[in-house]
């Protein structure tokens, strides 16, 4: 720990993956620090960039970006960068075997796709990897939807009954399958992720071929859980599809989020290409500045103290749920740097009687301006090197507005490149220095 590195960045999701990779693509040594694994492990791996704004579901997300308050982190950054961004995006998981790819709309434009949940819900969403494929539902007269004995939360008969709510899906012909659990009789419930690792091996994926077959033959795709593969490989997409005879369609499904470390493996794949540490198992208990910069972060592991020094710093730390925001009574902070961050005024109420709806506290954040640094009361940046990204940011709500890893590839990619700016400024070897 007693290199100085050129960019430090702060958690484990996909912001926080995304500065990283942006630094380390601009040729700067980088440090990553997490406490965990992230967003990513409960997250179904596609994309949402923008599902709804102004009071509606959008099939264009760009169309509803200017319906988004002056704060919000798409509003900061504009179009153009968070089109970049998503290029970016998508290039390291081409390179990584595991291609994203948009929805298509009949005017041949990119849109949101609207996914199927093992809950019979569907759920708009803009990246997808091949696995996700509306298409071949949407051509799809016939389709099997299979579940599997001891696999927790995915009933077939509740998807179908739930799918047929939708007027695309009315007129569909399900068949239902219950597949026989490959490991037998179990003392406990199986995972998504069980499932995937074990389709990881030859002998997992003849299992679930053997057990598609039959009734697959017979339809124009199958949907079930998201079990083919727990890595950043689309060839096990691609060999159990072409195997079975029919497109297959996963599911997006619970955690733990198989599509998530899919493409968590993807992206540390492709960090591994530069010049990039990952220190796991810390906790950042706090920063150290002097004057308009940061000097250090302070993390604890294994119960002692790491001064991890840096010439810029990306914190995505996450927000309530992640730790990167805290809340006391009558007052709301970030956890490393300490900053307070407002309350509107008028608030008296925290939440609202509608549980789906938008609430206060989720929209709570750290203010930033378009290059990602913390903003003070007076609108001034508080340090010179220091970015935030992800869901520590205030001014949106990733869960009524469908955009949580939009904004995080987003703004990920914004503060990256912003770090690695001020890194290249600061007259320090790229690689780093011993003091």
């Amino acid at each position: 720990m007693s290199r100085t590195i050129d960019v430090l960045v702060a958690g484990s999701g996909l912001a926080g993956l995304m500065a990283a990779l942006t630094a380390a693509q601009d040729g700067r040594s980088v440090r990553l620090v997490t406490d965990g694994m992230g967003s990513l492990a409960i997250s179904g791996g596609c994309v949402d960039l923008l599902g709804y704004a102004g009071g509606r579901r959008l099939d264009d997300p760009w169309n509803g970006m200017d319906l988004l308050p002056p704060e919000h982190p798409y509003r900061l950054l504009g179009a153009g960068n968070i089109r970049t961004a998503l290029d970016m995006l998508r290039q390291c998981t081409v390179e990584q075997g595991w291609p994203l790819h948009t929805a298509v709309s009949p005017q041949g434009a990119p849109c949101n796709a609207l996914l199927p949940t093992i809950m019979g819900t569907l759920k708009p969403s803009y990246l997808l990897p091949a696995g996700l494929n509306p298409a071949a539902l949407t051509r799809a007269r016939r389709i099997l939807v299979a579940g599997v004995r001891g696999l927790r939360d995915c009933r077939p008969a509740l998807i179908v009954s739930q799918l047929r709510r939708y007027k695309d899906w009315a007129d569909k012909d399900f068949v239902q399958i219950l597949l026989p659990s490959p490991l037998g009789e179990t003392h406990r419930g199986l995972s998504a992720l069980d499932l995937a690792r074990l389709v990881d091996k030859p002998q997992g994926r003849d299992w679930l071929i053997r057990a598609l077959r039959e009734q697959a033959g017979q339809c124009d795709a199958v949907l079930l859980p998201p079990v083919c593969g727990s890595r950043a490989d689309a060839s096990v997409w691609h060999e159990l599809s072409q195997a079975v005879g029919c497109p297959l369609v996963e599911m997006l499904s619970i955690p733990p989020g198989v599509g998530g470390l899919r493409l968590r493996d993807a992206l540390l794949g492709e960090l591994r290409r530069h010049d990039f540490e990952l220190v796991e198992n810390a906790r950042l208990i706090r920063a150290e500045t002097s004057g308009k910069q940061c000097t250090a972060l302070v993390a604890l592991a294994a119960g002692q103290e790491r001064r991890h020094r840096a010439r810029a710093f990306v914190l995505a730390t996450g927000g309530i749920l992640g730790g990167g925001v805290e809340l006391a009574p009558g007052k709301v902070r970030e956890s490393v740097f300490g900053l307070d961050i407002p309350v509107p005024p008028d608030v008296t109420e925290w939440s609202e009687p509608e549980i789906f709806g938008s609430h206060v506290f989720s929209r709570l954040g750290v203010r930033v301006d378009g290059e990602m640094r913390p903003l003070d009361e007076a609108g001034q940046s508080r340090w010179e090197n220091v970015f935030f990204a992800g869901r520590s940011l205030g001014g949106y709500d990733f869960a009524t507005e469908k955009s949580g890893h939009g904004v995080a590839v987003a703004t990920g990619w914004q503060a990256g490149r912003m770090a690695a700016a001020v890194a290249g400024k600061s007259g320090g070897p790229a690689s780093g220095e011993r003091i």
